[in-house]
């Protein structure tokens, strides 16, 4: 009768201790796999909006600039939202201010190749991915 006890005692630890380690396998699991789908979705993200910046910046001319402006400062926007990087955000800005004061001048937009170069060599080096 004693070996019963100490056998149905031993029984219900084993089965407590293996719901017990599947609860906090199954907790560490699902911190971990959202850990790794949130990264993967900034990432895609953070792609996504350097493209559609370096896009905006390469087809910027002066039939439509002041649309362009806008699309250019929204996907900023969306930018420094995204990432945390005050240089990346001054760098933006500077830009956008830039932008704005060569059309405000009405040079001719030939400067701006310099400025749009400088910025997409900015994006390249800061993407990591």
């Amino acid at each position: 009768m004693l070996n019963l006890t100490l056998f149905t005692s031993l029984a219900k630890s084993a089965l407590v201790g293996a719901v017990a380690s599947k609860v906090v396998d199954t907790l560490i699991s699902t911190k971990i796999n959202n850990k790794i789908e949130q990264n993967r979705w900034l990432r895609n993200t953070k792609l996504e909006l350097f493209s559609k910046l370096t896009e905006d910046i390469l087809s910027l001319e002066s039939s439509n600039i002041d649309k362009q402006i806008r699309e250019i400062n929204k996907t900023s926007a969306k930018i420094i939202l995204l990432v945390k990087d005050k240089k990346l955000t001054d760098k933006l800005e500077h830009y956008l201010n830039s932008i704005i004061k060569i059309k405000a001048s009405e040079k001719s937009l030939q400067g701006l190749a310099f400025i749009n170069k400088d910025m997409i060599v900015y994006l390249q080096r800061n993407i990591r991915l």
